[in-house]
């Protein structure tokens, strides 16, 4: 299973640009395990930087920027591929040098390679894409019976709401915990008693909370939840 195949480009002569002419409009790169994705406008048109420690690729020409910019997702969605063990037919979660990034699948569409700020923002992200199989299943292994596919389908919408879940509910905690903290829960403030109200819950669930052995699931920021995935009945 490979939703990301390597881009088939013409090879330009990069040798043959001089550095102002590949630098005159430039957008911000996409970097990757060290490797440099940019596109730049040439000569000769828009095209494809590559630039790693050790070499300079230059891919195109194409007449408009989407398409370059289309060739540096589908190039850094096919390095972030090898990166990484939490992937899927939806795409992948990476923790790379340069930080957390996603690249995911899209059924009739190129795919998006992502930087994220953290793993919580990374993940949240990869989730809200997996809860839509629509825009990823048909991005699929074909030799698959339909029934096995069926299955391998709802397993990733079922770990992408977990993963909502989970994140949702850290920030429930961190959120009551602080409102605690601030004052604006408990004694002399509003009552807990009228927030378990609210909330269909128990006093017991927001006393909890709020000491910090509830609402409170025990998720890395290192590893976060998706990304430090185990095997899972």
């Amino acid at each position: 299973m490979y939703p990301f195949p390597k881009p088939q480009l013409q090879l330009l002569d990069a040798a043959s640009f001089p550095p102002a002419d590949l630098d005159r409009e430039a957008k911000p790169p996409l970097t990757v395990d060290g490797t440099a994705f940019q596109v730049v406008r040439t000569s000769a048109g828009w095209a494809l930087r590559i630039s790693s420690s050790s070499s300079v690729e230059l891919y195109g020409p194409s007449d408009s920027s989407e398409q370059a910019e289309e060739w540096l997702h589908r190039y850094a969605a096919w390095r972030l591929w090898p990166l990484t063990r939490t992937r899927g037919p939806w795409g992948c979660l990476v923790k790379a040098p340069e930080g957390w990034m996603t690249a995911l699948a899209r059924t009739a569409l190129p795919p998006t390679a992502q930087p994220h700020l953290g793993v919580q923002d990374a993940e949240v992200h990869a989730a809200g894409h997996l809860i839509t199989p629509a825009a990823w299943s048909a991005v699929h292994d074909t030799s698959l019976p339909s029934g096995i596919w069926a299955i391998e389908t709802q397993f990733w919408v079922r770990e992408g709401y977990r993963v909502l879940a989970t994140w949702a509910t850290a920030d429930l905690g961190t959120i009551t915990r602080d409102a605690y903290r601030n004052q604006e829960l408990g004694r002399g403030s509003y009552s807990p008693t009228n927030l378990a109200e609210r909330l269909g819950v128990s006093q017991a669930a927001i006393s909890s909370a709020a000491s910090g052995t509830g609402w409170n699931p025990p998720v890395s920021r290192e590893t976060g939840v998706l990304a430090s995935r185990k095997q899972r009945q």
